[in-house]
């Protein structure tokens, strides 16, 4: 394992370098509110303790972010409980679980929101759960990707009711949600238009919001677990016989049985999952009686008490059934691996940004940040060097500088070496915020002043949008025609 000290110098390691940290240094974390959030939490747990893995549930309503150290990655919770008992935890050895009660306030959502900022990869973010929690988004989302889901439209008021009822479709009969709900709450069959007229008042009165959408009938559903956009479990949703209620949860009396899913139902379950950004979550669809699949919605959330087919997230092989206990296990498993644990940042920078080099203040530098650089230093282009053993003399734009050389890079073109770089450690700054990079420096005429790699993009926590320049910080002129 990594000391914290080799951490702060490259806090994500790249894919070739990635490691399994053992299960007794991990730290399983659950974010919820201890209403409705207690069964995944304790199965979490039960697994937790029986693999000697760091355990604890946050009740998010009750907690606050005391302190954190952004460099290491630190964040002290205190009074997890309610009753003072106080954690610390670290984005290198922690899994943190977000499930839908620790959204459900804007002061919930900001504690969420600052965990993901440090840099903890959150079982969901913000934005995933967000999307997930909201029917609406949800259908939105899937739409844009060209995903199959039923016809669906809101219904914010009375004057557009018959408007969204032909958008469905125009028939009858049809389903209204509500936009936020779960097993199957908010969720009605609705068979003529003074019926729906009817409902929508009523639920109105309730400030709630609605959606309207096609009708299928079915007499079961599927719910596929998916971890890092791989299946992991399959499960049946099935109406009881005698059950004249059309809703398939499992809170409203549908059994469960293992489901063996088809390539074209795994190529669309896969599509539904990436499009919300989620890297844990439920699919829930059903096949049509052309055997096309629907998707109804992904649940950022999912509850796990099925009967599911279980399926090898690395080589998707079934493994027949499987408990929910062992479902979690092999979540666990998954994210204990430094290359499946990686955060998503949400934040956008610009492919061309200023950044600022200590002792060159007045002379901010054009950067470009190259999303496809591997290289285990970013590049800067300087007037003068001169290499005297262990240091290197160096100019930019007038300036003069001494700095130890802490190795040397040599990049490479069609495999044969093109420039030696001495690599140097320098302070910049960038989006308000200090960092020690490490820079490697060459003499040779490039496109572009400097060439951001993505080990310090991942510093700096972003991600690049290719159509925009200067998101993040004021713009600067180009050094001469040659530069981006």
């Amino acid at each position: 394992m990594k000391s914290i000290s080799e951490y702060r110098r490259n806090p994500l390691p790249l894919e070739e370098e990635a490691e399994v940290v053992p299960y007794n240094e991990l730290h399983v974390v659950v974010l919820g509110t201890g209403d409705g959030d207690g069964t995944f939490a304790d199965i979490v747990e039960e697994v937790s303790v029986k693999r000697d893995i760091k355990f604890d549930f946050v009740d998010i309503s009750k907690a606050w972010i005391a302190d954190s150290d952004i460099d290491i990655g630190t964040v002290k919770i205190r009074n997890i409980d309610g009753k003072n008992k106080d954690i610390e935890i670290e984005t290198h050895n922690s899994i943190v679980f977000v499930r839908a009660g620790a959204i459900g306030t804007l002061t919930s959502q900001a504690f969420v929101s600052s965990l993901q900022d440090i840099g903890f990869l959150l079982v969901n973010d913000l934005e995933s759960m967000l999307v997930c929690d909201n029917k609406m988004s949800n259908a939105l989302l899937l739409g844009r990707n060209n995903i199959p889901i039923p016809r669906t439209s809101s219904i914010p008021n009375e004057h557009s009711i018959e408007d969204a009822h032909k958008r469905v479709g125009g028939k009858f009969p049809v389903i209204v949600k509500t936009l936020k709900g779960t097993q199957g709450v908010g969720v009605m069959k609705i068979d003529s238009m003074s019926s729906l007229t009817g409902v929508c008042q009523s639920l109105w009165k309730y400030d709630a919001d609605l959606l309207i959408q096609e009708f299928f009938e079915m007499k079961s559903d599927i719910r596929t677990l998916l971890v890092g956009g791989k299946i992991i479990a399959a499960a049946e949703r099935i109406q009881a016989p005698d059950n004249k209620d059309f809703r398939n949860n499992v809170h409203q009396g549908a059994t469960t049985e293992p489901y063996d899913l088809s390539k074209k139902e795994i190529a669309v379950i896969k599509a539904a999952a990436r499009a919300t950004g989620a890297v844990y979550c439920g699919v829930d669809h059903f096949v049509d009686k052309k055997g096309n699949p629907y998707i109804i919605e992904v649940n950022g959330s999912p509850g796990i008490r099925s009967h599911f087919e279980g399926y090898d997230p690395w080589t998707e092989e079934k493994q027949g059934k499987v408990s929910d206990k062992k479902v979690v296990e092999t979540i666990i498993q998954f994210f204990s691996k430094d290359v499946n644990r990686r955060p998503i940042f949400r934040q956008e920078a610009g492919y061309i940004e200023t950044i600022i080099f200590k002792g060159m203040e007045k002379n901010p530098v054009r950067a470009k940040f190259d999303s496809g650089n591997s290289a285990k230093a970013s590049m800067l282009h300087v007037d003068k060097m001169e290499t005297k053993g262990k240091k290197v003399f160096w100019e930019k734009n007038g300036y003069k500088f001494e700095s130890e050389v802490i190795y040397v890079s040599k990049p490479t073109r069609g495999q044969k070496p093109f420039d030696t770089r001495p690599v140097v450690e320098h302070e910049i700054f960038f989006n308000n915020k200090k960092h020690i990079a490490e820079i490697a420096l060459s003499l040779k005429d490039t496109a572009s002043e400097m060439l951001v790699n993505r080990k310090l993009m991942t510093k700096f926590k972003i991600a690049v949008n290719p159509n925009r320049r200067f998101i993040l910080s004021n713009k600067t002129d180009r050094n001469d025609k040659s530069d981006h």
